[in-house]
């Protein structure tokens, strides 16, 4: 890293830095400089860290709306399925009702020629 060790950095405490103001008041004036660098380059890092764990978490949440649209999809194409099944039932229910009808009338049909040819009639 090549930096300009002799650039120098100030700043004033404004009314709303009590907190850091209380701080400082306990630190020995030989080790203030010191003490604010620790102070910064802990919210330089918590910072950072902060910035790696909400990208994360977004990557997270758009995997977690990506599967959850997945299940949604995958839901509606079986209630779909499920309906068009129920549906057919019902059709091969009403096609069965039509085929024991014609199979009773075949039937009733046949037993009055088998009968008819004996010369009974009804």
């Amino acid at each position: 890293m090549n930096a300009n060790w002799e650039k120098r950095y100030s700043f004033r405490l404004q009314e709303e830095d009590e907190e850091i103001y209380n701080l400082l008041a306990r630190v020995p004036d030989n080790k203030r400089s010191e003490t604010i660098r620790q102070m910064l380059r802990f919210a330089v890092r918590t910072l950072s860290e902060n910035q790696k764990s909400n990208n994360e978490n977004r990557r997270l949440l758009k995997e977690v709306q990506l599967l959850r649209e997945d299940l949604m999809k995958q839901h509606l194409e079986l209630l779909t399925k499920i309906e068009s099944s129920l549906s057919a039932g019902n059709v091969q229910a009403d096609d069965t009702n039509e085929d024991s009808t014609i199979t009773e009338q075949a039937i009733d049909d046949s037993a009055s020629a088998m009968l008819s040819s004996f010369g009974i009639e009804f």
